[in-house]
């Protein structure tokens, strides 16, 4: 039972935070280590890099960071988040996209009662972890 919970709330979380290609690489080649000796493989946070604290802080932008909170609050399409946090609609698409390409977003098609399939917009984890240091 631990280990379904402990799994659950990993699936939870995505931190968001600076670090370098050697801290990456350094992960893999250890994940890669235990997997040659065939050890359990810890299962780890889902984390999004960035090399330089000001390109995280660019990225996440006030405005993606509304988006976010927005879907958080009610995962739904493109148009209603435009619609509710009052911007154009290629702008909010142009973010999500973004958003989705780095994997704090994705889309599921759903069906819409009468009118076919609609796109909804849904965080990837519950909680999503800033980390900073300058």
């Amino acid at each position: 039972m631990k280990n379904t919970k402990s799994k659950k709330n990993e699936k939870s979380l995505l931190r968001v935070k600076p670090g370098s290609i050697d801290e990456f690489f350094s992960t893999v080649n250890s994940v890669m280590r235990s997997a040659d000796k065939k050890e359990a493989i810890k299962p780890r946070i889902k984390t999004l890099s960035f090399e330089e604290p000001m390109e995280m802080l660019h990225f996440l932008s006030t405005a993606k960071l509304k988006l976010i909170h927005r879907i958080r609050l009610q995962p739904d399409s493109i148009s209603n988040l435009a619609k509710d946090t009052h911007r154009k609609i290629t702008a909010v698409a142009r973010d999500i996209n973004e958003l989705e390409k780095v994997g704090i977003v994705k889309t599921q098609s759903v069906a819409n009662a009468g009118h076919g399939r609609r796109k909804i917009i849904q965080l990837t984890a519950e909680r999503l972890k800033l980390e900073a240091s300058i």
